[in-house]
């Protein structure tokens, strides 16, 4: 020990390995910790980031409820070897509107949108899959705070409906259910149909876009006429031939006379029957209702015949915007004799109604007189719930505008008429009307639009008998956006009315 240069050497080795076991145990015991810490989560935590140092634990991630980050830290303080846990877990950032879908086309069913939870997540997934046996789920949902009431069954609701269809695809926002597709049977038409008129409670149903299976031809009216006599010299042979050309005459004018067509309005539904010529009308007929009647569900009986008279398509258009005016009703084409009946929605549009009716057959057809009243007023509401009842209107349907001019379209007078009739339900309360663009243009220009539309629109409820006085009209530009102006949806969705109860 005298002698240091002799032994002080030896101890460089063992600092070295103290350095190298005090590193290695200390790792192993970080490792230890941070893997017995994670097991004591559970779910409770997404995606947890875990930082430990000696004793302490450091903990980042998401959670799903206001308590739960004081839970996540007693779990995890309770583990073996932790002196001290800082949580940095936070919630999901809220959605708003809280959208979700699904959609489904041959072998594939995408889920995307928000989700409130990772239980709720499992529970969609598992009933996707459950549904749709044997298809590809793929799960794209993204975790998300906000979601309304109910959430978890209306979810439920629209992928049940959705297995109904060959393909298609549901989609929420908020509250709101949208729904399209094609339906394989007439079973599975009308189960759809059925259940829509029935929604959850607090689930309203934004759009239904559902295509029936299509109908079986009939078979051809061949009308049924006399082969004119062959001239003969005698005047008996001329009389009878006279009258076998009556005949023949006769038959075909009954024939063209029993080609018809009927639309009937009741409660949240619309069923059309009768014929139609050719697909191209069919088509044509079938989504001119979808866009009048877009709460509605559309119970499509019609079959295809031939013999329709000339304008028969745009008599029956014509037809089906009168009846998008009334609160029920029918409508109905019996070769060219067109009649309309049912309930206005307020008193004001009875002759509006009839006078329009009138004027938008083509020649040839002629209208009946329209036996319209009108309905039962129904009960006042406060501005809480006039302001919802305009917003879910809306939502539904747009007011629409000839394109770059402040001329309301004539296929909105069914919208407008329901407006008028809910804010005839809200009288102790002033509405604002306020026009929205996108952003394409000069903001000027588009300022001033927007303000002309809503002037537009205004005139159109004052004419209707809504108090000037309870009204004001701004125009916002594009100033107020709902979606990016990046895209062509996005715009679509910008160029809006909007109603504000004061």
């Amino acid at each position: 020990m005298s002698q240091p240069s002799k032994w002080w050497w030896g101890l460089i080795p063992l600092a070295i390995l103290c350095i190298l076991a005090t590193f290695i145990t200390g790792k192993s015991i970080n490792s230890d910790l941070n893997n017995r810490a994670t097991a004591s989560l559970g779910s409770a935590v997404v995606s947890p980031v875990f930082s430990v140092a000696g004793r302490d634990v450091a903990l980042a991630g998401v959670v799903f409820s206001p308590d739960a980050a004081n839970q996540v830290a007693a779990s995890v303080g309770q583990v073996w070897g932790v002196r001290r846990v800082l949580v940095d877990a936070k919630e999901p950032e809220v959605a708003k509107p809280f959208n979700w879908a699904i959609s489904h086309e041959g072998p594939s069913v995408v889920l995307s949108g928000s989700v409130p939870n990772p239980d709720t997540r499992e529970k969609i997934v598992a009933t996707a899959k459950a549904t749709f046996a044997g298809a590809d789920v793929k799960d794209e949902m993204h975790y998300a705070s906000g979601a309304a009431a109910g959430y978890a069954g209306a979810v439920q609701f629209g992928i049940d409906q959705l297995g109904k269809l060959s393909k298609g695809s549901a989609s929420l926002s908020d509250t709101g259910l949208t729904i399209s597709g094609s339906a394989d049977t007439s079973d599975a038409y009308n189960a759809i149909t059925t259940a829509l008129k029935t929604l959850p409670e607090g689930l309203t149903l934004a759009k239904s876009d559902i295509t029936a299976p299509k109908p079986e031809p009939a078979a051809p009216v061949t009308p049924t006429t006399e082969t004119p006599a062959a001239p003969a010299v005698a005047t008996a042979s001329s009389s009878t031939d006279t009258s076998a050309a009556a005949t023949a005459t006769s038959t075909v004018a009954t024939t063209a006379a029993a080609y018809g067509f009927d639309a009937a309005r009741d409660t949240d539904k619309l069923t059309l029957s009768g014929n139609y010529p050719d697909d191209d009308t069919h088509g044509k007929i079938l989504d001119t209702a979808k866009s009048l009647f877009p709460g509605d569900v559309v119970n499509d009986q019609m079959t295809a015949a031939p013999g329709a008279p000339n304008g028969f398509a745009n008599a029956a258009l014509a037809g089906l915007s009168a009846l998008s005016r009334l609160a029920k009703g029918t409508f109905s084409l019996a070769g060219t004799n067109a009649t309309l009946s049912g309930e206005a929605l307020y008193d004001g549009a009875v002759n509006s109604v009839q006078r329009g009716f009138a004027a938008a057959l083509p020649d040839g057809f002629k209208a009946a007189s329209a036996t319209i009243t009108v309905s039962t007023p129904a009960p006042a509401v406060d501005a809480v719930n006039c302001q919802s009842m305009l917003n879910g209107i809306v939502t539904k349907s747009k007011i629409g505008f000839e394109t770059g001019k402040a001329r309301v379209s004539p296929a909105s007078s069914g919208l407008l008429d329901t407006i008028v009739a809910t804010i005839n339900r809200c009288p102790g309360s002033n509405i604002e009307v306020s026009g929205h663009t996108d952003s394409s243009g000069d903001e000027k220009a588009n300022i001033v639009l927007s303000e002309q539309r809503a002037k537009a629109v205004l005139t159109y409820l004052t004419d209707a008998g809504v108090p000037s006085s309870r009204l004001t009209a701004v125009g916002f530009g594009s100033s107020h956006p709902l979606a990016s102006n990046d895209t062509e949806e996005g715009k679509a969705l910008n160029r809006r009315i909007e109603f504000s109860v004061k």
